[in-house]
């Protein structure tokens, strides 16, 4: 029986309130954003231990960005920073944390997105159209190779789903994740794109 408690995903849906304010709609909170972000690591936990070294990647990559926090309210203020310093192209950048940051919650909105439609898809089904879709593009034949072997080992939908709060969570507040979390990452990625920080080279 799931603990009527546990709700992984109403938390992030309610964070997103804090992401801009009405006259500032192309804009996004630099510590709103992140907290929110923070917010997806449980669920990356549920999907087990195969997922672990993406879980590491998306937290090095909040908390690179969070260096910057105090100092950039506007999370694009960050990159265009690194454009006038032309900071932007090492792979140890805030464009390149952002950029792979986004790719990964893609998928992971696409992923739950893929769960809420059809209570018969099961997690690995969802996580490979997920993958498919939103990272593959961008991996190289060893990423890849890596990926394919995580997506081979994840939870079956009933433990999964469970610990994200259940099927009901799943369809009332998991779709209105992919709603709202939706249109943030399209706005991050136009900026990108805008920018010529759109990076689509394989690694």
């Amino acid at each position: 029986m799931v603990d009527k408690e546990v709700n992984l995903i109403k938390p992030i849906v309610d964070s997103l309130v804090n992401l801009s304010s009405e006259d500032e709609s192309r804009t996004i909170r630099t510590k709103s954003f992140l907290r929110s972000c923070r917010l997806f690591l449980p669920v990356l936990d549920a999907l087990g231990v195969a997922f672990k070294p993406a879980k590491s990647d998306v937290s090095g990559n909040v908390e690179r960005l969070a260096k910057k926090e105090e100092e950039f309210e506007n999370l694009f203020d960050i990159l265009l920073d690194e454009k006038k310093s032309n900071a932007f192209a090492a792979n140890t950048s805030c464009s390149k944390g952002l950029l792979w940051l986004k790719r990964f919650l893609e998928f992971v909105v696409v992923l739950v997105s893929k769960l809420a439609e059809n209570r018969e898809t099961e997690t690995k089904e969802a996580a490979s159209i997920a993958y498919a879709e939103k990272l593959k593009p961008f991996h190289g034949w060893v990423s890849s190779s890596a990926f394919s072997v995580v997506l081979q080992f994840p939870p079956a939908r009933k433990g999964f789903v469970e610990n994200l709060g259940g099927e009901t969570v799943l369809e009332t507040d998991g779709k209105e994740l992919v709603e709202k979390f939706g249109p943030v990452l399209k706005r991050i990625d136009d900026f990108l794109t805008k920018e010529d920080l759109n990076d689509p080279s394989k690694v």
